[in-house]
């Protein structure tokens, strides 16, 4: 079987590639559920937004015989105007908020908390009448004018057959007075609303899917991009010096304390050291006194060095001591035979030097 080319992304994206993008703005996020949580809410706060405007309305229009006096200079007419107009947009002020807040939560649901200057900082490809037409004969432009022509149908059907469902009372429309057919009319509207503000949460979910199978798509990597990343991590100041703090906190907070009493070290041998003590009259088993990789392994035997602990060189051991234990664990059961012979060649060592 031949190889995949290294430069097709094959690759998932990495964390610090999500969160670069993330920074540029480029997140899945689907327009649709705003706007459906949207008619969702005018359909079921609607009629009664409607009723207090129609009330305040009224009320207004009564009020001006009384009220003429008033509104014979401009700063009463200005007053006038001011009292007005404040029962109407109190009537349909929490519809527009809940609107905001619907259109907010549904985002931050989407997204997060995100605020990112780069979508909006002025580019000249952005206004380029060039680039404006590849947009929108893309694939993704194409597909949103299409998504928009299938609403279109759908929404309108939705209408159509409500429509025709209640044409009997709409043909009785004329014999009715005018309360009654603004409730018939109320009725079918809040129905027709509802139906549609539902299908378009459907689509809309469907919508939210595919864009983030896109995102995913847009993000992955080749081979050669996760290798260059990984590198450029490693080996950046950052983590070089967290890692080198952290090496040092280990060796203040007392690893040379621990490290004096281990009969041997296990080594990988320069990246783990695990350092193990036993006492056969004060044990049932062998215990790992101190571990570490990297930094803190150098630093395990630079200790053993000093104080004439004896290294091991034991690839397998090591890696499998430093997966399963912790400082102060004792040696798991099978993995006594393996340190048993280390124990065992390290004492032989010590009573040939004594000879």
């Amino acid at each position: 079987m031949s190889e995949k080319p290294s430069g097709e992304r094959t690759e998932d994206p990495t964390p610090k590639r999500k969160q670069d993008a993330r920074k540029k703005g480029q997140v899945a996020r689907s327009m649709e559920i705003p706007g459906a949580l949207s008619l969702l809410l005018i359909a079921q706060l609607g009629p009664a937004v409607i009723q207090r405007f129609i009330e305040a309305t009224g009320s207004a229009i009564q009020s001006i015989p009384g009220r003429m006096p008033e509104v014979t200079t401009p700063g009463g007419i200005n007053t006038y105007s001011l009292q007005m107009a404040t029962p109407l947009v109190m009537a349909v002020l929490p519809l527009l908020l809940g609107i905001a807040g619907v259109g907010l939560a549904s985002n931050f649901a989407q997204v997060g908390f995100l605020f990112s200057t780069e979508s909006i900082t002025p580019k000249f490809d952005k206004i380029n009448p060039a680039n404006g037409l590849k947009r929108l004969f893309s694939t993704r432009g194409l597909g949103e004018a299409l998504k928009a022509t299938l609403k279109l149908f759908i929404f309108t059907g939705i209408a159509g057959m409500e429509i025709w469902n209640q044409r009997d009372q709409l043909a009785m429309l004329s014999w009715l007075g005018t309360t009654q057919g603004m409730v018939v009319l109320g009725t079918m509207a809040h129905t027709i609303l509802t139906r549609i503000a539902l299908v378009w949460l459907a689509i809309a979910g469907l919508d939210y899917f595919l864009q983030r199978k896109e995102m995913d798509k847009n993000l992955k990597m080749t081979k050669d991009e996760v290798r260059r990343e990984m590198k450029e991590s490693e080996g950046s100041p950052e983590i070089k010096s967290a890692r080198m703090q952290r090496a040092r906190q280990l060796a203040r907070g007392g690893l040379k304390e621990r490290v004096k009493d281990a009969d041997v070290i296990v080594t990988n041998p320069t990246h783990y050291a695990v350092a193990i003590k036993y006492e056969r009259s004060k044990m049932h088993a062998p215990m790992v006194v101190a571990l570490g990789t990297d930094l803190v392994a150098l630093r395990i035997r630079e200790i053993a060095g000093e104080l004439k602990i004896p290294i091991v060189e034991n690839r397998p051991l090591a890696r499998a001591l430093h997966k399963q234990c912790d400082v102060g664990d004792y040696v798991p059961r099978e993995l006594f035979g393996a340190v048993a012979e280390v124990l065992a060649y390290v004492y032989q060592q010590l009573n040939r030097k004594a000879r």
